[in-house]
């Protein structure tokens, strides 16, 4: 599992988890000149994007050199409730400065082979073919099924652990049973740092889980070169 770090609550974890993009930001910038920085969907990271609008961190991280990539989305379009590139532009990216060719977003308007298709050629682009892609930070939580990104417990995209692809279709999801498009294992992995976050009595079960090991999970086998876990004290169970 890596490294947990336990905070007192929410709010806490969140100033910590900005603090960490932050100095994450400028060490990518010291590797290799840019900042790729993966979001994710469900409610884990609102209270992070929200923070990291705020003038004493957004000023401190070079937007500028910034690209944001998402985890999964679901095949709406950017406009609707359940887009995450939706909620991550109304709470964050509308409120930095980062440029517009910056963002790369799965469109999620489309179909979920066209979708995957289109996000497999951009990444090519940027990234070159033969290889994952290599991100600098990628942005967690985890469901309390223990589904990390739209990688379900039996989902068949769990099954590309071998392949080639960063990214794979998937339907029959849970609700809001949608079609998505999905980050794969492999492309989680090749990352140099997950962040994961948890927060909530409603996660202590899943968190001990996939603290125990139980590959069942996906959040259990998503394992980069540095897998951070900040959990608040409910989701250890504690009071």
């Amino acid at each position: 599992m890596h490294r947990v770090t336990e905070f007192e609550d929410a709010e806490a974890l969140n100033r910590a988890a900005a603090s960490f993009f932050v100095c994450e930001s400028h060490a990518a910038l010291e590797r290799s000149g840019n900042f790729c920085v993966v979001l994710s969907g469900g409610s884990s990271p609102h209270g992070l994007y929200e923070l990291l609008a705020t003038d004493r961190f957004w000023r401190a991280v070079p937007w500028d050199r910034t690209h944001v990539f998402w985890a999964d989305e679901r095949m709406v379009g950017p406009d609707h409730e359940w887009s995450n590139y939706g909620v991550a532009r109304d709470l964050l990216l509308s409120r930095v400065p980062v440029p517009t060719a910056n963002i790369h977003r799965i469109p999620g308007e489309k179909g979920a082979h066209d979708a995957a298709q289109e996000y497999r050629r951009e990444l090519v682009n940027l990234f070159g073919a033969g290889a994952m892609p290599q991100m600098d930070l990628v942005l967690m939580g985890v469901g309390a099924d223990g589904h990390a990104a739209s990688l379900f417990p039996g989902c068949p995209a769990l099954d590309s652990v071998e392949s080639v692809e960063p990214v794979a279709a998937t339907n029959d999801m849970p609700e809001p049973a949608v079609d998505r498009v999905t980050m794969t294992l492999p492309c989680l992995n090749a990352a140099n740092t997950v962040l994961y976050l948890v927060s909530g009595a409603d996660k202590a079960a899943t968190f001990k889980a996939v603290r125990d090991g139980n590959e069942s999970l996906p959040a259990a086998r998503i394992r980069a070169q540095r897998t951070e876990w900040f959990v608040d004290r409910a989701a250890l169970g504690r009071k």
